[in-house]
């Protein structure tokens, strides 16, 4: 009751003090009126239902900040990967202080962080490597010439279809080198660690090194599968590449290389639209932090001849630079700034000419653009929509106590306060009071 009565008191407070402000203005009464009235209705319905969600046990700014303005993972992996597997879809149900914990509790963060894993999980669906494989492609992966383990046609036609006997041979002690790197000791540890989870966490050393050595299936679980990938994230210190919406190098950390980099790239351009602020740009290059290696290897394109800012953040122009730099010097032309891309543009800066490149590439590269276009979530309605949404996501959970239910409808209620208020000025008022809508030139 008494979280109720401060909550009416602001409501009350703030819209007195818009009607006030709006008589100021010389605003006819009956406009000051109506704004007031919405603002003190959103105001109020807010602060509700973060002094509920205190009520609840939770912190009431996270929580409010947690809900309005960066969505649940879980509705996040609703929307753009509606066959995800149950345990993954409940464990980020249950995930939010864990990821809150770990700092990914920012738009670009969490994009990236569920980027990563949706192409790591083929969309959130796999859970464990079934290594059930047709015998040509146990020679295309594991074949002579192909992988450690040499794995000759004949044997391929052995192993067709069984894992545990594949898994054996070229990650356990079949492959005695393998094991050691992977750290799978004994016979059937290449089975009994093989990928999964979230981040496909491979041999016994990374179970161990994570916490999953004594139970192994509980990175598949609902309770623990998040945790997972947390563990690996933080490990690699993701957070602060996330902040530079520096896809590459979080690529690089968690896949040891560039390994199904296009397919990360739009999963990310897939997920950007969804978490992104209603006031951020849509590109999310604009959104990132500057970095300061961005910034030399753009002085170092601008010293080559390409047109580049020097800005800190890759976008396109500073992609298609690079694209340009790779293709005149015959690199492979994918628009990332690895190691023999950088060593490349250093030998031409302190040996031979300098190639004077062309933001203008004739052909796209072979790989998604690192910023994310999207699609536009702004204005007041469509966060009223967010918020429905995410109220309407809590009221799954209602059953578990009457807080939480409470606090799905305040979600809910101040959502629909949200998208009349933002109808209301996008047609209603333009409609009523002509003279007051600026005309453009």
């Amino acid at each position: 009751m008494t979280d109720f009565l401060v909550a009416s008191a602001f409501g009350l407070g703030s819209g007195a003090a818009i009607v006030v402000f709006c008589l100021l203005l010389r605003a006819p009464l009956r406009e000051a009126l109506t704004h007031g009235f919405w603002a003190g209705m959103i105001v109020g319905g807010l602060l509700a239902a973060a002094l509920m969600g205190r009520s609840a046990g939770h912190a009431a700014l996270p929580l409010a900040y947690y809900c309005l303005a960066l969505p649940f993972a879980i509705d996040v992996v609703h929307r753009v990967a509606p066959n995800a597997k149950q345990p993954y879809v409940d464990g980020f149900g249950i995930a939010t202080a864990q990821l809150l914990a770990a700092g990914i509790n920012t738009p670009l963060r969490l994009a990236h962080f569920l980027a990563q894993w949706a192409h790591e999980t083929a969309g959130f669906t796999l859970m464990r490597e079934s290594g059930s494989y047709r015998a040509a492609r146990i020679s295309e992966i594991f074949g002579v010439g192909k992988h450690s383990a040499a794995v000759t046609p004949a044997e391929a036609a052995q192993l067709a279809n069984n894992g545990p006997a594949l898994f054996e041979r070229v990650y356990g002690l079949g492959n005695p080198k393998k094991a050691r790197e992977l750290g799978n000791k004994q016979r059937g540890d290449a089975w009994l660690y093989r990928g999964g989870g979230l981040p496909q966490l491979t041999g016994g050393g990374a179970y161990r090194k994570f916490g999953f050595a004594d139970d192994p299936d509980a990175v598949c679980s609902s309770a623990r599968c998040v945790e997972a990938a947390i563990k690996v994230w933080t490990e690699k210190g993701c957070n602060v590449l996330a902040d530079r919406n520096d896809i590459r190098e979080i690529t690089r950390k968690i896949n040891g290389g560039y390994n199904g980099y296009a397919d990360r790239v739009a999963w990310f351009n897939k997920i950007w639209p969804v978490v992104r602020d209603v006031d951020a740009p849509a590109e999310s290059w604009k959104a990132a932090e500057a970095s300061k290696p961005t910034e030399q290897l753009q002085r170092q394109l601008v010293e080559l001849g390409y047109d580049v800012k020097v800005d800190g953040r890759v976008g396109p122009k500073t992609t298609r630079a690079i694209v340009a730099f790779q293709k005149a010097n015959g690199l492979r032309a994918d628009g990332i700034p690895g190691k023999v891309t950088t060593t490349a543009i250093e030998a031409r800066l302190s040996g031979t000419a300098p190639t004077v490149g062309s933001e203008v590439v004739p052909d796209a590269p072979g790989v998604a653009a690192p910023a994310a276009g999207g699609l536009t979530l702004a204005g007041l309605g469509d966060a009223g929509q967010r918020v429905v949404d995410q109220g309407q996501m809590l009221s799954s959970y209602s059953g578990l106590s009457d807080i939480l239910s409470k606090v799905a409808m305040g979600f809910i209620a101040v959502g629909a306060v949200l998208i009349v208020v933002g109808i209301v000025r996008a047609y209603v008022i333009p409609a009523i009071w002509r003279h007051k809508v600026p005309v453009a030139a």
